[in-house]
């Protein structure tokens, strides 16, 4: 069944296309919401009828509480899909309601389209809108390889590092979100801001840590969580603005990922 309030396709996806799905959990004070949904950037696609990218409204499911009711002009249900168009859906939460689960769909070619997702209380301010990343990471002899807000970005099974990244995503990381890189040759890492690459290309030299951080207003509503994986050192969760460095020297990194959540 297609999210209610579709708009037409510019590109039709082939059936084949695999899905990518991000959920995300909120617990939500007593009080009468109202959800939409917002494209920015990038074209909707369409799979049997379903435009990508949506979202998914429902309960997280939990016992003792009671499921979320939504509201659209489809009428009252357990569950609401949106799609970026003006469609929203309202909801009731009551202090025993079950917690929002939030599930973003998207297709794989879809990395540069943004579906923002917006609460707002009725009668309050609106909360800190879900944020999206879109991490490229230059990997050892595969070249460039795009991976969604809080998703490993990696080679797979195959034991190739990170030689360089850059991060992109919503309007708001503009001017908000940092980063740095470091390597053989800048092992203090020198800190980017949104688009620029950090790394090198084409040298053969792999990534030895990494680091994010959040400035200016973005940093009062919203956290950056991020983790590096290292082939002999494992996995480092990261601290906003303290890179990840392995303790072993000349660790290369393997992997990476890295969200921006709201407080």
């Amino acid at each position: 069944m297609a999210p209610a309030g579709a708009t037409s396709v510019a590109n039709p996806a082939s059936d084949g296309d695999p899905l990518r799905a991000t959920p995300k959990v909120m617990v939500l004070p007593e009080g009468t919401y109202f959800i939409t949904a917002r494209l920015a950037g990038g074209d909707r696609q369409q799979i049997k009828g379903v435009n990508f990218p949506c979202a998914q409204l429902s309960s997280l499911p939990e016992g003792g509480r009671e499921a979320l009711q939504f509201l659209t002009s489809q009428g009252l249900s357990t569950s609401a899909w949106l799609s970026g168009a003006s469609e929203g859906a309202t909801v009731i939460v009551k202090a025993n309601s079950a917690p929002l689960l939030l599930t973003t769909l998207s297709l794989t070619g879809q990395l540069s389209t943004c579906l923002n997702v917006g609460v707002q209380r009725l009668g309050d301010e609106t909360l800190a809108p879900n944020i999206d990343v879109r991490l490229t990471t230059h990997i050892q002899r595969l070249g460039d390889r795009t991976f969604a807000s809080g998703e490993w970005a990696s080679a797979g099974d195959h034991l190739l590092w990170i030689e360089a990244f850059s991060v992109d995503g919503s309007p708001e990381l503009a001017n908000s979100l940092e980063y740095c890189a470091l390597t053989p040759v800048d092992q203090a890492g020198t800190w980017v801001t949104l688009g620029a690459p950090a790394g090198s290309r084409g040298r053969g030299m792999p990534l030895l840590g990494a680091g994010f951080r959040l400035v200016g207003p973005l940093a009062a509503t919203h956290k950056v969580e991020y983790a590096v994986r290292f082939l002999r050192h494992g996995d480092l969760a990261g601290q906003d603005g303290i890179p990840c460095r392995s303790s072993q020297p000349q660790d290369p990194v393997m992997a990476m990922k890295v969200a921006v959540l709201p407080r």
